[in-house]
């Protein structure tokens, strides 16, 4: 082997050894160096990892508490809105129970004071009554007295629609005179459509077909005899006396 090789190769063995012993002595501290930093860097990540989850914890605690709290406040609310309108609907039934009773109260006085003098003032009306039925049929006589109901019966046609007028059926105690047939035919706006039925008294008595004026002796007394039944009924008294 010639020299240059064995140098060679010595030097080479040497620099194996070398770099074994530089690594033994200096790549170990760095290692140990990295790990600790590692297991550092870890504790610290777990460390974070901890207070992250206990800061949402109390972050999730805190948020519940505002709720609970907001829950608890509109819970008093809706509490004192109800109490409120329960002490309005009270107050209000109060005042209307009051007013009923203020009314009720009125109302009987004003009963018993009707019925205190109910007996006198209906006696009263229906004596008036009679006797102004009694003078209004004897102040006319015969045609006076057609006369006078037949322009009462115009009176009323005038409420009649006219379309329904030239339909009507005038029935009368006798035959109308002249002056009765120009006043209806005037009211009717033509020809008159004459019947005579004698027990309606005097008077006339018009049937349309959007109703009936009745203008008869008949119809007089009977409205004047409704008039004094429905006193007699409003205040259950007897008209003894009061001849209608």
């Amino acid at each position: 082997m010639s020299p240059a090789l064995t140098n060679f190769l010595f030097e080479a063995a040497n620099f194996l050894v070398l770099a074994a012993v530089l690594g033994w002595l200096l790549f170990k501290p760095v290692r140990r160096a990295l790990d600790a930093e590692q297991a550092r860097h870890a504790q610290e990540t777990e460390a974070a990892r901890h207070l992250r989850e206990e800061a949402e914890v109390l972050a999730r605690e805190a948020r519940a508490e505002r709720e609970a709290a907001g829950r608890e406040r509109e819970a008093r609310r809706r509490e004192m809105l109800a109490s409120a309108r329960n002490e309005a609907l009270q107050a209000a039934e109060a005042s209307k129970r009051a007013q009923v009773a203020e009314r009720q109260r009125m109302e009987k006085e004003l009963q018993d004071w009707r019925d205190a003098s109910a007996s006198e003032l209906v006696d009263t009306v229906g004596r008036i009554a009679a006797e102004s039925v009694r003078r209004l049929l004897s102040a006319f006589d015969g045609p006076a007295l057609d006369l006078a109901l037949v322009r009462a019966a115009c009176a009323e046609l005038d409420s009649v629609p006219v379309e329904a007028r030239g339909a009507a059926l005038v029935e009368s105690a006798r035959p109308l005179d002249a002056r009765s047939r120009t006043l209806l035919e005037e009211a009717l706006g033509g020809g008159v459509h004459e019947r005579v039925v004698g027990e309606l008294g005097a008077g006339v008595r018009v049937t349309t077909p959007a109703g009936q004026v009745d203008a008869t002796a008949v119809a007089v007394a009977r409205q004047a005899a409704r008039s004094v039944n429905r006193v007699r009924d409003a205040h259950g008294v007897s008209l003894e006396g009061g001849d209608a």
